[in-house]
């Protein structure tokens, strides 16, 4: 474990972000700070160089406002220690962890995820072709096997968490919401719904006890969205809780919709595998062996890859890391909180209220 008394928490002025809680220049570990990337809703992330080792990474920290939440914590641990107990190539790998500032916040480094993720690629090309999709689902399913087999689902699967190396491979990236098959019970009790509503399963959705399939099911709803531009369920505009109820009730009610009706051009192949991994008996959809070995040798076929992109962002000169009273004027790229906030707490009064709709 290491720490660094050093840094402080700063906060800027006039209802600006709040300053770096680590500036450039810093220590942290083996790590030096460059800069920091951005701000969520449990963490600040930043871009680092091993001095040692001489490449970048990404360092996680937990952030003030989460420091109080117990559970927050765990949750952020629990991430750290899910990644370190898996290594394979489409899983996104933790370097070091330890503690960071005064008090001390917990933090890990991580590889840098340098061509950002799926769902930045989809702002940026609009609707993916079959041959990358293929290839998204090919590794995808790959590392979230392996998770599988380590006994870790993930429960949480969506394109923003489909990271991309600077050469075109996929990792499987924010295991915050990992859980354990046979332990970590006391954060998540039965009936209790943790996820994103927009890829949700119906099991999932109902608070019944989860495997692999779940994340199946997300899996599935994840490759509908990169290939329609959208997730498979959309519910008419209007008072946000109220979206999410109707999004809820339509992953348990409504019929698989078909990636065909609305993309023609789909590879069939791939829309039926598509459609498998989204059916609401999760006793019929496909392994994540099945779902690998079908979509890789679709991706061969199609002759589909990842992009390989390095984003400027992670460019960073010697001259980048400069004086603290810099920082203020350095923009901070803004991180929406309600996937992680609104949602767990609008798909819990989901549960209930559907619970009590279809008890009727």
């Amino acid at each position: 474990m290491h720490r660094n008394d050093a840094a402080e928490p700063r906060r800027g002025t006039n209802g600006r972000e709040p300053l770096p809680f680590l500036m450039p220049g810093a220590r942290v570990g083996r790590y030096r700070i460059e800069q920091r990337l951005g701000v969520g809703a449990m963490s600040e992330v930043y871009l680092a160089t091993d001095d040692s080792l001489g490449r970048p990474a990404a360092i996680k920290v937990l952030s003030v406002k989460s420091m109080s939440n117990p559970t927050i914590t765990e949750r952020f641990l629990r991430e750290a220690r899910a990644l370190a107990r898996l290594s394979h190539p489409n899983l996104i790998p933790v370097f070091e962890d330890g503690q960071v500032g005064s008090p001390p916040r917990p933090y890990y480094a991580m590889e840098l995820l340098e061509g950002g993720d799926t769902q930045k690629l989809l702002e940026e090309r609009g609707p993916l072709p079959s041959s990358i999709v293929a290839a998204v689902g090919a590794q995808a399913a790959t590392g979230l096997g392996e998770a599988a087999r380590a006994g870790i689902i993930h429960r949480d699967v969506k394109p923003a968490n489909l990271g991309i190396s600077r050469h075109g491979v996929l990792k499987v990236a924010d295991f915050g919401l990992a859980k354990s098959y046979a332990a970590d019970k006391s954060l998540t009790a039965r009936g209790m719904v943790v996820g994103t509503a927009d890829y949700i399963a119906p099991e999932q959705a109902r608070g019944e006890e989860l495997d692999e399939r779940a994340d199946v099911y997300s899996l599935g709803c994840t490759l509908y969205h990169l290939l329609t531009g959208h997730p498979p369920y959309r519910a008419p505009q209007g008072q946000a809780v109220k979206e999410y109820l109707e999004v809820m009730r339509m992953h348990l009610t409504a019929p698989v919709p078909d990636v065909r009706e609305e993309m023609p051009d789909t590879d069939p192949d791939l829309a039926d595998i598509v459609k498998a991994m989204m059916t609401k008996n999760r006793d019929a959809r496909p392994t994540f062996d099945e779902i690998a070995r079908r979509l890789a040798r679709l991706a061969a076929k199609l002759d589909g890859e990842l992009p390989r992109v390095t984003r400027e962002l992670f460019m960073v000169s010697a001259t980048t890391v400069a004086a603290p009273s810099s920082i203020e004027e350095m923009p901070v790229p803004r991180v929406s909180v309600w996937p992680r906030v609104a949602a767990l707490a609008v798909i819990v009064a989901a549960v209930i209220a559907l619970t009590l709709a279809l008890g009727r």
